[in-house]
């Protein structure tokens, strides 16, 4: 219940004194009436009757006062009834004096020790009755988190599901899976119960699902970002957010998932933005930075040697201030579609900035005058489509994949032959 022993010392060992309520203060009111009253009867009939018959009447009177108002009746009476035997005592002069003394000390005696014991009880009574209250509020108020957490669980929009682990750190079958689940990965309740992570798990990385279980025993909890398989083989890329757990004693793991195929497509578009030029949609200059490590990867893999093309616009200032800087723009985009028409998907083709141009394309024991002259090609039919003459010059390098990992060389050399063949065109 999470109520400690010191506590209840701290807060109920001055209970006699704690204000008591109206229903126990009328009562208390009427018994003290009573004793009051049995006390007045008792102080007559001390008159009346032998002093041996006063002694005994006595007892029961301060047991009676300590009963029902715990030590202050019980001293109170007793006090009040050693009056009574001392007067009657010393009016009439009847029995031994240490009887005497030995009747008045016991009551006395009786009233402390029986009113002790009453408060005692009463007092632990009251703790008991405090404690039955404190515990029917914890059973409440864990009834009304459960409630909160079951309609958190089943109306959350992420996926929400509970499952175990073995002792070797292995996920057992699921436990709970909220309806979110069962939308994003294609099955019912019934047939996730009978299912383990590993049957969805498609993690690119292997062995991530077991690192990431070593890793959230050892820490409490763990945030990751993974793939799950759904019913139908879609993979749906996810960050899952993990912890420990404890439900009815069993350590279990909670796990919330969001599916983050929409925050990747737009990390994806800015990738695009930083990367792309955004008039001809090829790679900019930092984007071919990018890629030309992959691209050197690739080639090394393969062994193909690989053609670097440097291109420029002839005469591209001209066109400019006769047509404007519109009709320059449809050129840029018209050469950029040739330029992906005579490439393939895979060759990097990327606009350096103003009418410059480079492609990287592994060669496939093509010529590269051969390679020019499908360009050129491509490039003469884009001008056609714009009811004008367009050229590009360009110059070619030959390189492996060594010549990749530092491009500046193989590109100032590219450039280079790219200028040789402008001014031998005119352009």
């Amino acid at each position: 219940m999470g109520v400690s022993a010191s506590r209840l010392r701290a807060e109920w060992a001055p209970y006699s004194h704690q204000p008591r309520p109206r229903k126990d203060r009328l009562r208390t009111l009427r018994l003290g009436t009573v004793l009051l009253i049995l006390s007045v009867v008792y102080a007559v009939a001390a008159f009346l009757l032998p002093l041996e018959a006063v002694e005994i009447l006595g007892v029961p009177l301060v047991i009676a006062g300590a009963y029902f108002l715990g030590l202050r009746g019980g001293l109170v009476v007793g006090l009040w009834a050693t009056l009574v035997a001392t007067v009657a005592f010393l009016s009439f002069h009847q029995g031994d004096v240490v009887d005497y003394v030995v009747t008045a000390v016991g009551y006395l005696v009786i009233g402390v020790l029986v009113g002790l014991a009453v408060d005692r009880f009463a007092r632990q009574r009251r703790l008991l009755e405090r404690a039955v209250e404190e515990a029917g509020l914890a059973r409440k108020q864990l009834a009304a988190s459960e409630g909160r957490y079951r309609l958190l669980f089943e109306r959350s929009a992420d996926p929400v599901y509970l499952h175990g682990l073995d002792a070797g750190g292995e996920p057992t079958r699921f436990i709970a899976v909220n309806d979110a689940t069962c939308a994003l990965l294609g099955y019912t309740r019934e047939e996730l119960r009978g299912l383990t992570l590993r049957a969805i798990d498609a993690a690119p990385a292997p062995g991530q699902l077991r690192a990431m279980m070593v890793e959230l025993l050892k820490e409490g909890s763990v945030r990751y970002e993974s793939v799950r398989r759904a019913r139908g083989g879609e993979l749906i890329p996810v960050e899952i957010s993990s912890s420990l757990t404890e439900v009815e004693g069993e350590l279990v793991v909670l796990s919330i998932s969001r599916d983050i195929r929409e925050r990747q497509r737009e990390v994806r578009r800015l990738q695009q933005l930083t990367l792309r030029d955004e008039l001809t949609g090829l790679l900019n200059r930092r984007g071919l930075d990018v890629m030309l490590p992959e691209q050197a990867k690739r080639s090394k893999r393969s062994g193909r040697p690989v053609i670097v093309v440097y291109g420029d616009i002839d005469r591209f200032k001209t066109l400019n201030d006769t047509y404007g800087h519109e009709r320059g723009d449809e050129v840029l985009a018209a050469v950029a579609a040739a330029l992906q028409a005579a490439f393939r998907e895979t060759d990097l083709i990327a606009r350096l900035g103003g009418d410059e141009f480079c492609v990287v394309a592994e060669a496939d024991d093509i010529d590269p005058s051969l390679l020019g002259a499908r360009l050129d090609a491509a490039v003469s039919r884009a001008g056609e489509r714009l009811g004008m003459r367009v050229g590009l010059s360009h110059g070619e390098v030959t390189t492996d994949w060594r010549g990749l990992e530092d491009p500046r060389a193989i590109l100032a050399d590219a450039d280079a032959r790219m200028y040789a063949a402008k001014h031998a065109r005119g352009g």
